[in-house]
């Protein structure tokens, strides 16, 4: 069965924005400022921008996932995970609630939008993003934001693991390295689910009727 008349379907499928805040996306944020390039992030924004605007026209819900760390989050386990163990951890931490750092970048969300607070990669592990989701009847995710092979795909592959149609929007996520996102384009056309343009879900949202019911 053709599974692309229901996995875009406005209302079964939401837009899920992963990490568009200042210290990642930011040339004056926190990875900036240690060296990252963040300009695929900046030169994607406008398109992000334009699409969740496109999502909201057509009633497609938009969730927001942001990350935040503190000293009650961070294990020694979390902060030596690139590391040799206890006493490799890392510096210059990002996202600290309540500074700039972690504010939106570029895009925000309107009132009434979830907002989902994560702590790891997967904005899954820890929050109650699948009950947000759940109560919305949504059963397919169009997966954006950064960075694409870190926090993005490993949201969407726990999005997978949760029972979820999960797609990537490869023109409306970025990372620091185009290999990197390339790479995790790949993965997730081979593995997981299926890769998207935002033109392609405008097209699709304009011209694809809405299904009557789940297969």
């Amino acid at each position: 069965m053709d599974e692309s008349g229901f996995r875009y379907d406005p209302r079964r499928c939401a837009l899920i924005v992963v990490d568009m805040q200042n210290d990642f996306c930011s040339p004056d944020g926190a990875l900036a400022g240690c060296g990252f390039d963040v300009s695929a992030a900046v030169a994607m924004t406008p398109r992000l921008a334009e699409l969740i605007d496109r999502a909201r026209r057509r009633d497609v819900p938009v969730v927001w996932v942001r990350t935040e760390h503190d000293e009650t989050t961070d294990t020694p386990q979390w902060l030596g995970r690139v590391g040799g163990g206890p006493g490799t951890a890392r510096t210059g931490l990002t996202c600290r609630p309540g500074t700039p750092g972690a504010e939106f970048y570029g895009v925000r969300p309107e009132p009434g939008e979830p907002v989902i607070v994560k702590h790891r990669f997967s904005a899954f592990v820890g929050t109650d993003l699948d009950s947000v989701l759940r109560s919305r009847g949504i059963e397919s995710l169009l997966f954006t934001g950064v960075a694409t092979e870190i926090c993005v795909e490993s949201s969407l592959r726990s999005g997978l693991f949760h029972e979820y149609w999960v797609s990537l929007v490869e023109d409306c996520a970025a990372s620091y390295s185009p290999a990197a996102h390339a790479a995790s384009v790949a993965v997730v056309a081979q593995n997981f689910g299926t890769v998207v343009t935002a033109d392609d879900l405008a097209s699709m949202w304009v011209a694809r009727p809405i299904t009557a019911s789940a297969p």
